[in-house]
This record gives C-alpha cells, sequence and structure tokens, in this order.
C-alpha cells in the first residue's frame, strides 16, 4: 500500500518558521556582540626627550645658556628619526610648546602641550589625525612645587573603549631630596591610574624602574602593568645601563614590537663630537605596539588569576 505523504499542518509550520527565525535572530546577534567587542586596531606608540627643543622663534639666549640653537636641518634630522615607524601616538618631554613639537612633526598630526608661565620644559603629545579628537587635561599634581612639571592627559574615545594616554617628565637628580621628590610623583601617578583603565603612561621616569623595585611596585600597586621595554637593552648614546624612558600599560604590548631608534652620530657618547650631536638630544625615541584586551579576554584572565 502507498504511504501518503505527510503535510505539516498550517500551525507546525508556524512553528518551524518562528523556531527557524528565533536561531537565526540568536546567530544575528551572537555576532553583532563578537564584533562589537573586538579591540581596534593595534597601536604604535612612542615617547621622546627631546632635550630642550625650541621653536627656534626668539628664542635665542634661552636656558640653557650655551645650547646650540638648532637650525631647519636639525629638526629634519630628529623628525626623520622620531616619525621612521609612523606612530600614531608620540609622547615628548623637554618640550618649548606646541609649536616646537610640529617642528619635528609633520601634517598628519594634531599636537597639544602643557603650557607654564614662564617656564621652557613642557611635555606633550602628537596623535594621527585620522584618530578621534582626544579630550585633554593636564595634571598640576604632579607639579609638587613650582620647578617641577605637570603631566599632559589625552583621553581617546574609539568605539569599543576609552583609552587614556599621559605624558610625564619626573624630577631628574640622585640626592635624597630629588629621590623624594619623585617618589613622591611616581606615588601621585599610582593614585591617578588607580582611576584608570585602558591606558598608556609614557615619558622620562629619570629612573630605572627595572633596579628600583620599590619605585614600580609603587607605581602599580595591585594592578598587572607591561613595560614595553621589558628585559630590552639600552643602546642609545651613553645610556647603558638601563632604560630611564619607558612605556607602560595596563593592556600588553605585541612581543618585539619594542624600538629604540638611534641617531646616526651615536657613537656611544653624548659628548658633542661630531659638534651636530649636541643638536638632536641625549635621548632616543622609543616605541612599541600596543594591543589592546578585549573584554572576553580580561574575563578569561581574571578568572585563570583567580
Amino acid at each position: 500500500m502507498r504511504r501518503t505523504k505527510k503535510i505539516p499542518k498550517c500551525d507546525d509550520r508556524r512553528r518551524i518558521f518562528f523556531r527557524f527565525s528565533s536561531i537565526t535572530l540568536f546567530v544575528l546577534i551572537m555576532t553583532s556582540r563578537i564584533l562589537s567587542d573586538d579591540s581596534p586596531p593595534n597601536l604604535i606608540i612612542s615617547s621622546f626627550n627631546a632635550m630642550f627643543l625650541y621653536d627656534e622663534k626668539g628664542d635665542t639666549g634661552k636656558f640653557p645658556t650655551n645650547r646650540r640653537p638648532r637650525l631647519p636641518a636639525d629638526f629634519a634630522t630628529i623628525r626623520a628619526v622620531v616619525l621612521q615607524n609612523s606612530p600614531d601616538i608620540i609622547g615628548f618631554q623637554e618640550i618649548e610648546n606646541e609649536s616646537a613639537i610640529k617642528m619635528v612633526t609633520n601634517e598628519s598630526y594634531n599636537c597639544s602641550a602643557t603650557r607654564t608661565h614662564g617656564y621652557s620644559q613642557e611635555v606633550g603629545l602628537c596623535w594621527k589625525k585620522s584618530l578621534p579628537n582626544p579630550l585633554l587635561s593636564e595634571l598640576p599634581q604632579l607639579s609638587l612645587r613650582p620647578g617641577l612639571r605637570k603631566g599632559l592627559m589625552a583621553e581617546f574615545s574609539f568605539p569599543q573603549g576609552k583609552l587614556t594616554v599621559i605624558s610625564v617628565h619626573l624630577k631628574a637628580g640622585k640626592s635624597a631630596e630629588d629621590q623624594s621628590e619623585r617618589q613622591e610623583q611616581i606615588q601621585v601617578l599610582g593614585e591617578i591610574l588607580e582611576r584608570k583603565k585602558r591606558f598608556v603612561l609614557l615619558g622620562d621616569f629619570n629612573e630605572n624602574l627595572r633596579s628600583k623595585r620599590s619605585s614600580w611596585n609603587m607605581l602599580k600597586g595591585e594592578r598587572r602593568l607591561a613595560t614595553a621595554n621589558y628585559k630590552a637593552k639600552s643602546n642609545c648614546w651613553q645610556h647603558k645601563k638601563g632604560f630611564i624612558d619607558y612605556l607602560i600599560t595596563d593592556q600588553d604590548w605585541k612581543p618585539g614590537s619594542f624600538r629604540q631608534f638611534q641617531f646616526k652620530t651615536d657613537d656611544g657618547q653624548y659628548d658633542g663630537n661630531p659638534p651636530e650631536e649636541l643638536k638632536l638630544s641625549d635621548h632616543c625615541p622609543i616605541s612599541g605596539e600596543l594591543v589592546w584586551r578585549n573584554q572576553r579576554t580580561e574575563v578569561r584572565r581574571l578568572r585563570t588569576e583567580h
């Protein structure tokens, strides 16, 4: 006897349709969540102490009095070294003003600098114009007294979340008073970072944080921080004993991405031989590639740690 094919009733067809639609909708929602949780592209971030970088507009005789004014060729040399890996964000130290750092960048960047009346050692930040315009603010709490430098903070709002970048230049010197003031600044920085998530702290710390573990521990507190130049060796001028310039984050650095860019005249000593090196800087630009942690990665990491 020949079987007749059973045709689904109208109610059965509706149930099948709604079940299929629900599954499709669920897949679309999950795909959307995964895409929205993806991190933005990796960012190349650099830092450079430009050593009394003036824009040379009416700056003859400015501090230090024995400095050699930079010529257009000197700015071009510095610019070529700073921009050779096309960083997305650059932190600067020892600059006169925003005009000065524009002399060593190009039209692809926007820049900003701290402003202190009667002072010529500011910090600054430059970022590619293709990035979102950041919210900028100074950090006067780092200037514990007149003469100590403020910090500059830029908060970038990406669709996937906010990234805070802070440029600093801490107290120089080896005396007990110098070290005490630097420790106070590091403590202030630690308190600032307590309230931040997804940040990069960069600049000249005037201290080797690898050997001075007390300073490093004070800075990181209970957080997990990573330095781009961790275990790297410094080959810049006379800084062979280790770094004092750092790139620090609560995210991650791409393994092997850290670079330190030397000037061609770097023969191991910043001593004025050849003479043109005195119009460059006694520091070298450092750079690393920042890898964002997305929320799922962060949750998995926290579960693993606990």
